[in-house]
């Protein structure tokens, strides 16, 4: 639960990063941005299904 709460709130953090950068730049283009974001959510669930604990050991 831990793992998916902090995945959460990162990804928060960057839909509301990039949100303020299209407002104030005004280019769409910047939405792309968004892939990353996106890409973790596969990350996650990878994590999730590969791992016990729902982390990494490195």
């Amino acid at each position: 639960l831990e793992a998916v709460i902090l995945r959460f709130l990162f990804a928060v953090h960057g839909v509301v990063t990039v949100w303020r950068v299209v407002a104030i730049k005004g280019e769409p283009l910047y939405w792309l941005l968004l892939t990353g974001v996106a890409l973790l959510g596969v990350e996650m669930a990878v994590t999730l299904k590969c791992t016990r604990n729902a982390e990494w050991k490195w």
